[in-house]
Parts: structure tokens; sequence; C-alpha cells
């Protein structure tokens, strides 16, 4: 049995479905370059199991050792926040098909679901989307956000990361490099550990969020669209 496993955005937020499954397992594996919050260690220690931490390059292009594996025993990957937040963790369920394995789903709490503790509504995003690190010469990102901002939907940018090398896009890039191509002085909402006991959220004007200071990973920006009064009275909480 291959199981997908979402561990959510730190360790407290792994549910009792989750932990049993795990207990259950023979093996145990670890993507380590979505996001932080998941402290493996701690992880292991209270599992009294060893867990195998694996990169981007080997859940993609080698997912058939695991696979294979999991024709014989119980396997699992863990995935920090939720395990379907990615299109590769879809091609591996494809895969199982493909191979006849056998597989069980648990999700976990995600980063996609965790922005409404900005007050902004779920209802109300549009196409998230992600900044990379390397962004010269592109406008994708900019291009999804104003779609989004044509229709009035809030926009949520996913800051690239590389927690092996800790390098991370910071919400000042985020905003010089959206800034740069165009993009009005509105109203923002960047956010440091969304979702953890380390969560800091702070609301402004892009140029004014650009000198506030965001040294807490990982961090996501958010764009609102048209705001409910509801919404815009919770965002002033936030406000910097």
């Amino acid at each position: 049995m291959f199981y997908l496993i979402g561990l959510g955005l730190e360790n407290d937020d792994i549910t009792g479905k989750a932990l049993k499954a795990i207990k259950e397992c023979d093996s145990l594996y670890f993507e380590n370059y979505t996001s932080v919050g998941i402290d493996l260690k701690k992880l292991s220690d209270l599992l009294d199991k060893e867990i195998i931490p694996v990169d981007r390059e080997f859940v993609e292009n080698k997912s058939d050792f695991i696979l294979d594996e999991a024709k014989r025993k119980d396997v699992a990957l863990l995935i920090q926040g939720d395990c379907l937040s990615a299109t590769t963790h879809i091609t591996l369920l494809e895969e199982c098909r493909e191979k006849k394995v056998h597989y069980k789903i648990i999700n976990g709490i995600s980063i996609l679901t965790s922005v409404g503790r900005t007050g902004l509504s779920l209802y109300n995003f549009g196409k998230t989307v992600s900044i990379p690190f390397k962004r010269e010469n592109v406008k994708v990102p900019y291009d999804v956000f104003k779609i989004n901002h044509k229709e009035g939907m809030h926009t949520l940018f996913l800051l690239d990361l590389n927690p092996s090398e800790n390098k991370f896009v910071s919400v000042p890039e985020a905003l010089e490099y959206l800034l740069s191509l165009g993009m009005n002085d509105l109203l923002c909402v960047g956010c440091m550990n969304l979702g953890n006991s380390k969560e800091k959220i702070k609301t402004g004007k892009a140029k004014e969020l650009m000198k506030e200071k965001f040294d807490e990973f990982p961090q996501c920006l958010i764009i609102p669209g048209k705001m409910h009064f509801m919404e815009e009275d919770y965002l002033k909480k936030f406000m910097i």
C-alpha cells in the first residue's frame, strides 16, 4: 500500500488519521522541498521510526523506487501542507494506477486554506500563482494578477523557496517585481509562517510593505480584489 499523506504546516497540525497510517507503515519518505515548518527530528523521535528525506529530483524522477516498494509493504510519502496541492503528486497517483499499486490519500492543512486567516474570503480568490527565483523576463505571475484583479478577485502569490539551500523569495522582493511590471501602489497583505505558531500578517500599500521587515519564512503575498466590508474591517487589524 502506498500512502500519500499531508502533514499540515507544522507538527501540531498532523491529524490522528495521518499518525495512525504513519505508525503502520514500514517505510517513510519525507518530501523536503515544498515548505518549512515540520520538524523532522521531532516527528521521527515521536514515532521512533526512521524518516528518509527526499528531494524534488527523487520524487519527480525516481518515484518507481517508492512505488515498487509499495507493492511489497506499506510505504508513505509525507508532504508538508496538503499532499495534493502540487501536480507532481497527482502524477504519483496515476503511476499507482498504472502499476496496480493500492493507495490511500490523507489530506493536511494547506496554505491554500490558511489564507482565510487574513479575513479574506476563500470564495473570492482567483487563480493562485507562484513568483520564482528567476523572474527576469517572466510575466506570467503579473498577467495572472491582472486577470484576477480585473474580475475583482483576490490573488495569492506563492513565493519560491529552496529550504535545502536556505533560499527564499521574500514579500519585498515579490512586491518589487510586481511594481517593476507596472502594478499600482495597491493595498497588499504580506504573510510570514501563515498558519503556524510564528505567524505574522502585515497589511499596507505595496511601497509601505516593502520597507517592513519580513524575516520569517515561508512567506506569501496576497493582493486583495474587491472586498466585502467585513473583509475590509478584519484586514484593518493587520495594518502597519
